[in-house]
């Protein structure tokens, strides 16, 4: 063969390789959009910004860079295409079950497959089966094509694969350097700064690829117009008289009480939906216990997921709400680690303090942030966890076993605090309770036939919920010890998904609270509904007549002034939604205060003293 030949025959491969690899990118970004939909489907008459079909060349970088490693171009295919298979088929799966979409940040969880798996109906032996079958082809086609393109004298050497790696990462750094630059100008992808409560919906509207290049460096927070450090002096010395004049009132210290915050998994009382159940709650004992103590419903923005971020909102006494993206946002694995200010409700706790979770600790960097909060110890399977016996065949830990390490850890002398975080309820819902004697009546013209099995197992858990908490009270009551027991679900199951247009307005959003405090304490307190998670401390503090910090006596005030969530630019109360220009006047200020407070504490100078977050005589 001739040189001019070869010279033809290697531009036209070239040009080849590049209308394939053109054509393979602009197939990825389109299945990456459809993976925003449920059953990959588009909607009718879908109404995009120009960014929708943009995001090709980051998929082509990513090709190149594989090219760079493996030399061969099938190879490199193969491997791209895989990398973007598991993303559109893991987006899909948080689209379907949390209406939420992959974020940047959350690749960091590729590190605990098995945990991922578990939250998926599929077995890690068999994963890990098709993981090997998949390798052992790439290694096939790799051997096969380096033997051709060795023959036929193709071979790329090192200094072409590295100046080939250069070309790729150069902009790759570039782009997760300065992704809003790439976004606007590449992508044309449109930044607003209005509150997005819906980010799947937007996401559908801009595409996945500049969507998701939007979560690299986020703005977390909008800096408030009042803040400076004037301002938070003010604050520091305003609520610290605040805080005297209401401890002046009150006679016990939190510390000298051992008080359990527990988070049961996907707790809600079907009751409160209009009409899906005939028979009775599977909740008796919660809620009749409501009536008797305090309690009500906590709003939960969630369906399906954001466990981490409710937990989050209880300990710290900080709103979801006030983030610009607050569906996208989870503090714990995108900034919480890294703030300078950690305090939470553990700073009125001078004994020790404990979390037990019957799970991974692998997620959401869970370890962490409990040692930048200040817990002394963390216990999680294969760390602690002694009892983790299972329901029929469900398969997580049975909170009836989850209670017994509860008590266990409650019962030693030096515990002060433990932070309970529980399982058993957790998707999949394929798990049965053949045993249980209740069983839950659906109606069916309101909640769909095809998906009532599911249903029905969650609603049999809930009901062994219901009987173990019942089991675990009992046992608080006998205690001598003062013991307080804040139990609250952190959001409805997944099952009710895509059903929000069905059961509008708050009706999929509000789990069930209850504070318990035994040898009589809280008979007869407040019934609070709809509130905020970061009011549970404030409610723990009112109803045990416990001293407040500086802070809590902030929090103190808003609740009073039947402030029940607050967002970015407006707060809820029992009038409803009521945007910052409508408040009066004295509740503007507390609000102001309190976003000041936040903003100082998880992205500002940190001007607060420490002491404005303890607790005091």
């Amino acid at each position: 063969m001739y040189k001019w030949e070869k010279r033809i025959l290697i531009v036209v491969y070239l040009l080849s390789l590049t209308v394939i690899i053109c054509i393979n990118s602009s197939l990825i970004v389109d299945w990456l959009n459809k993976s925003l939909f449920v059953d990959f489907s588009l909607l009718e008459n879908l109404d995009v910004r120009t960014s929708f079909y943009s995001g090709a060349s980051l998929v082509v970088l990513i090709f190149f860079a594989m090219y760079a490693i493996f030399g061969t171009f099938i190879v490199s295919l193969l491997v791209t295409n895989l990398i973007f298979a598991a993303i559109v088929i893991s987006n899909q799966i948080k689209v379907k079950e949390r209406n939420e979409f992959i974020t940047f940040k959350e690749l960091q969880a590729i590190s605990s497959p098995k945990e991922l798996l578990s939250f998926v109906d599929i077995p890690v032996g068999q994963a890990l089966l098709v993981l090997l079958t998949i390798l052992s082809v790439l290694v096939l086609f790799h051997y096969v094509s380096k033997k051709i393109a060795k023959k036929m004298n193709f071979n790329i050497g090192l200094k072409t694969r590295v100046g080939i790696l250069l070309i790729a990462l150069v902009p790759l750094i570039v782009i997760f350097v300065h992704p809003d630059t790439y976004n606007a100008r590449i992508l044309k992808y449109e930044k607003t700064n209005s509150h997005n409560f819906n980010p799947v919906a937007r996401a559908r509207q801009d595409g996945f690829i500049p969507s998701f290049v939007h979560t690299i460096k986020p703005d977390y927070m909008q800096k408030p117009a009042n803040y400076n450090r004037q301002n938070i002096e003010r604050i520091s010395s305003d609520y610290l008289k605040k805080a005297k004049s209401i401890n002046s009132g009150r006679s016990n210290n939190l510390s000298d009480s051992q008080t359990i915050l527990y988070l049961s998994e996907t707790l809600m009382d079907p009751k409160r939906i209009p009409d899906l159940l005939k028979n009775e709650t599977p909740i008796p004992y919660i809620t009749d216990m409501q009536k008797v103590h305090s309690g009500g419903t906590v709003y939960s923005q969630y369906i399906g997921g954001g466990t981490a971020n409710i937990e989050w909102s209880v300990l710290t006494s900080f709103s979801l709400e006030l983030f610009n993206e607050p569906m996208a946002t989870t503090p714990y694995s995108d900034f919480y680690v890294g703030a300078k200010n950690h305090h939470s409700i553990l700073n009125y706790i001078k004994n020790d303090k404990v979390a037990i979770h019957p799970y991974t600790a692998s997620l959401y960097r869970r370890k962490s942030v409990y040692r930048e909060m200040g817990f002394d110890d963390f216990l999680y399977l294969d760390n602690g966890i002694q009892h983790t016996g299972k329901l029929g065949t469900f398969q997580r830990v049975a909170d009836e076993e989850f209670h017994k390490d509860i008590l266990r850890v409650l019962g030693e002398e030096e515990t002060g605090f433990i932070h309970a975080l529980s399982m058993q309820n957790h998707s999949p819902f394929n798990g049965e309770l053949p045993d249980m004697q209740y069983s839950p009546d659906i109606n069916f013209d309101i909640y769909p036939e095809k998906d009532g099995q599911g249903l029905v197992n969650y609603l049999k858990g809930t009901r062994a919920s219901d009987e173990a908490i019942r089991q675990l009270i009992e046992e608080l009551s006998a205690s001598d010890k003062d013991i307080n027991l804040m139990l609250y679900g952190d959001h409805f199951p997944s099952l009710f998904r895509g059903k929000e247009e069905q059961f509008p307005g708050s009706l999929l959003h509000e789990t069930p609270w209850l504070l318990y405090m035994n040898n009589g304490r809280s008979e007869g307190g407040i019934n609070l509904e709809g509130i905020s998670p970061m009011f549970l401390t404030t409610v723990i503090l009112k109803e045990g007549d416990y001293f407040v910090s500086p802070f809590h006596s902030l929090m103190d005030q808003l609740l009073e002034s039947g402030v029940k969530r607050i967002g970015k630019d407006f707060i809820v109360t029992d009038a409803g939604r009521i945007a910052d220009l409508m408040m009066d006047p004295e509740t503007r200020q507390l609000v102001e205060d309190y976003r000041m407070v936040v903003y100082d504490a998880l992205f500002g100078s940190n001007w607060l003293p420490d002491d404005f977050f303890n607790s005091f005589e």
